[in-house]
């Protein structure tokens, strides 16, 4: 299934393969499929991840692509921004995408309000 348009809500968390949770953040996701735009807000307490916002774009309903037009801002770094590929799994209401990049997994967990 593809995402369909509306705001989601749920955790982001940085784990690595061991699996210990580096950081983790109450996150809001808006999705806009009219336009293929989305928009990131992060926890307030731990400023992550970053707000930011940018487009995407769903191939083959296993993988979305991310591109931030928001500049990184310490003390973000890149992967605390939507702006590269993730593999996803979408059911109904039920949103769940993620990143590896070496011993990190990089992962939302969300729920459509």
């Amino acid at each position: 299934m593809v995402p369909s348009e509306g705001i989601y809500r749920g955790v982001y968390n940085i784990i690595r393969d061991s699996g210990d949770t580096l950081n983790s953040g109450v996150v809001y996701l808006a999705l806009w499929e009219s336009s293929l735009t989305f928009q990131v807000v992060g926890d307030s307490l731990t400023g992550i991840p970053a707000n930011h916002s940018g487009s995407y774009l769903v191939d083959d309903a296993t993988k979305m692509h991310f591109w931030s037009n928001t500049a990184v801002s310490p003390p973000n770094n890149a992967n605390h921004y939507l702006d590269t590929t993730y593999n996803y799994v979408f059911t109904g209401d039920s949103l769940a995408f993620w990143y590896q990049e070496d011993t990190t997994r990089y992962d939302y967990n969300l729920i459509r309000n």
